[in-house]
């Protein structure tokens, strides 16, 4: 039974789903729900999706809504892992941008909208902020090159993946809009080659009927109908793996994506002087590229060119100084660093390859080597004080350049250790993983030497992880913070808790903003790993540590994704609530609404949605009817655990009810498998002696017989000691 999409070529959402569809070449049937007659609201659809929004998917009795669930379910159902990868963390690459697009877009629909579409298709008028909006995008905007578009691909990710496709639809909005694409060069080039590929054209074609209709100007003519640059990305790149020249140059090119041709030159059978290799390079030397009518050798010139041709801005900045700095070192390795080569080769390749003898100065060329990285160290890590060179936030070619040179030391007995934090800075480049896949023939041949411990460490088939550590930066009144938080402890993994000041304004300040430019909380390291977004951090860990009972494989996966990308934008009216009514008064002197009671009742019918849709109705113990407690329970508890916040016109429920409901018997069988429950129980007890100094209220929004129409309160019962049962596990976490 093929898939059947619902949706609508005026839906973003619709067009990134319709777009992966046709990309991936699955056979689906495509049902056209027109939005302006209101066919989203009949009855027949909302069986489909209650929800009421575009696009949804019907995959035989499997019914799901919300784009990024749906992508992520196509993605893995036909094993689509080029678009949404199995490693875990550039899938929580792709998780992180698109659980950030579901809300850090919102001013780019709201300025396309309210200042655009609304006036010409339902004459509203332009509001009076049109000016105010047009900053907002132009900041969002701003943020998203520097955060998100670090590459050629959203994340420098190596090729095409559901966060590109998420983001054409996201920022192909503003082609409808006056904004001018040449303040923001990076996205249009960017948008300019999504375009090129024929299957997102043909998703976006009445789209783009109607932008060609409305005589844009050049620049949107340009993004939308410009040349396909697919055609000129047929570069072959001449080497040989065990040449460190060579491998930088590759590594480049892995950094860029592009599905290049790569020709060994054999150099000990002399291939590099025969005369059609000298027609390409006559220097005779390795790498060597062929890019149409252009030929370049050196390696310097081969990495920039690469760079420059595919907007690798991460790896050789457009920034003045930046990129000076990256000239400078490459400029100073060209000479100085030249030892290393040449006692890797004279002492040891050479002769281990060639049957050379061993030159009588070998003591003397490793003090060389140990004097030149000496000085590499003081000068340009600061004695192993910076991460990458000249204390770059992230690798650049300057960094690559160096990491393929001491690569070859491995064959060596080169003592990295006495470097002041060389063996941390090798660690840190070969953790990258485009400086692994440059690397493998020579690491494949290192595992076959006798080596010392440390090379062992960095040439296995899989990096060493054994000490890394998460770090989680945290905020107790964050509930997406005490959502990555109980499941880590939940899961019993190791971690380290950096409590983060938002009231002093922490999360705005360096560090922090180095770690999460999102200046939002939670946030997370794992080694030189970084992520933000709750839900993508709690994916992440779920799939590092193989954490099937917090995220369950599929087809269950796809509806726990369902709720979570319902859950970004749907449980706001609660946060909202929370900030208006309790923590804005009490906390940051904010006045109180007026308008409590149509907020609550706002607040109240959103529950009775979540348990509707996500609960079967009152039916289900678990979010979609999972047997234990997934990662959607802990994002929903946490938000909905605010509520228990001592707020007038609440309804609590006591706790002799609480008691009642949960016996010992119910938490063992809930909770059996993590280990806690002695701990959960202990912390009850500790609770209840508490009563009298401390009394805990568990409040609940007025969820009544005259709010919920038909339903009574027993159709509630089994959502209802679903809370209890969860956020005692909550007081244990937060104890």
């Amino acid at each position: 039974m093929s898939l059947i999409l619902y949706f609508s070529p005026l839906s973003p959402p619709s067009r990134a789903v319709r777009s992966f569809l046709l990309l991936s070449k699955a056979v689906f049937q495509g049902k056209v729900v027109d939005l302006m007659k209101g066919e989203h609201k009949s009855a027949e659809f909302s069986n489909i999706n209650p929800n009421e929004s575009l696009p949804a998917l019907v995959d035989g009795g499997l019914k799901m809504f919300e784009s990024h669930a749906i992508l992520k379910y196509i993605a893995v159902k036909k094993q689509l892992y080029q678009y949404y990868p199995k490693n875990s963390r550039n899938r929580a690459q792709v998780d992180c941008y698109l659980d950030w697009s579901q809300t850090g877009l919102e001013a780019i629909g709201k300025y396309v909208n309210q200042c655009f579409l609304f006036p010409k298709f339902m004459n509203k008028p332009v509001p009076d902020n049109k000016q105010e909006l047009h900053k907002d995008v132009i900041d969002t905007l701003k943020f998203f090159e520097s955060t998100f578009l670090t590459g050629r691909y959203i994340f420098n990710q190596s090729a095409i993946t559901l966060a590109d496709i998420k983001a054409t639809s996201d920022l192909s909005q503003l082609l409808v809009s006056d904004l001018d694409f040449n303040q923001f060069p990076k996205i249009k080039e960017y948008l300019q080659e999504m375009f090129s590929i024929q299957p997102i054209k043909e998703a976006y074609a009445e789209y783009l009927q109607m932008i060609n209709s409305s005589n844009p100007n050049e620049c949107v003519q340009y993004i939308i109908n410009g040349i396909d640059k697919s055609q000129s990305w047929k570069i072959t790149l001449y080497m040989h793996p065990f040449s460190s020249p060579s491998r930088a140059a590759r590594t480049v090119l892995l950094f860029s994506g592009l599905d290049y041709n790569e020709k060994t030159v054999n150099l000990l059978q002399g291939e590099h002087k025969q005369p059609e290799y000298s027609a390409i390079n006559p220097n005779q030397s390795i790498p060597a590229i062929v890019d149409e009518n252009i030929k370049l050798f050196e390696s310097g010139a081969v990495m920039k060119y690469v760079a420059r041709k595919f907007n690798l801005y991460n790896l050789y900045p457009t920034q003045l100084q930046s990129k000076a700095k990256v000239d400078e070192y490459l400029d100073f390795h060209l000479t100085e660093m030249s030892s290393i080569p040449q006692y890797t080769f004279s002492c040891f390749l050479g002769p281990q390859m060639m049957k050379l003898p061993i030159p009588a100065d070998k003591d003397q060329q490793l003090q060389n080597v140990i004097g030149t990285l000496e000085f590499f160290s003081k000068v340009f890590l600061n004695n192993g004080k910076w991460q990458f060179i000249n204390d770059s936030p992230q690798p650049t070619l300057a960094d690559i350049k160096v990491g393929c040179d001491l690569g070859q030391l491995f064959i060596t007995d080169f003592p990295f250790e006495k470097i002041q934090g060389l063996e941390n800075y090798v660690k840190r480049l070969f953790d990258i993983p485009e400086m692994r896949r440059s690397h493998c023939e020579m690491f494949s041949f290192l595992q076959n030497q006798k080596i010392g411990r440390f090379a062992q460490s960095i040439c296995q088939t899989q990096p060493l992880r054994s000490q890394e550590r998460i770090t989680l930066y945290f905020n107790f009144f964050s509930p997406p913070s005490k959502a990555a938080k109980s499941l880590l402890m939940l899961a019993n993994i190791p971690f380290t808790e950096k409590v983060i000041d938002v009231q002093s304004g922490e999360n705005k300040k360096k560090p922090y903003t180095d770690i999460n430019p999102n200046e939002s909380i939670p946030a997370l390291s794992f080694g030189n790993f970084n992520l933000f977004e709750s839900h993508a951090i709690m994916k992440f860990i779920c799939i590092q540590f193989n954490l099937t009972e917090f995220y369950p494989n599929y087809p269950l996966r796809a509806k726990i994704d369902s709720y979570l990308d319902f859950h970004h934008s749907g449980s706001r009216k609660i946060t909202l609530f929370i900030l208006d009514f309790f923590f804005g008064p009490k906390f940051l002197k904010r006045e109180m609404p007026k308008n409590q009671e149509e907020r609550q009742k706002e607040v109240s019918e959103l529950l009775q949605f979540i348990v509707n849709v996500f609960f079967a109705g009152g039916n289900y113990k678990y979010v979609m009817g999972s047997r234990t407690p997934t990662i959607a329970d802990l994002s929903l508890i946490c938000e909905i655990a605010n509520l228990f916040f001592p707020i007038s016109n609440f309804k609590s429920i006591s706790e002799r009810h609480v008691q009642h409901e949960i016996s010992e018997r119910n938490l063992q069988q809930i909770f059996h498998g993590y280990k806690i429950y002695v701990k959960i129980n202990e912390s009850i007890h500790r609770i209840n002696s508490q009563r009298n100094r401390r009394r805990r209220k568990f409040m609940l929004l007025n969820i009544s017989q005259s709010k919920i129409g038909n339903h009574t309160i027993n159709k509630f019962t089994n959502f209802i000691y679903y809370l209890q049962c969860i956020y005692f596990l909550f007081l244990y976490i937060i104890s």
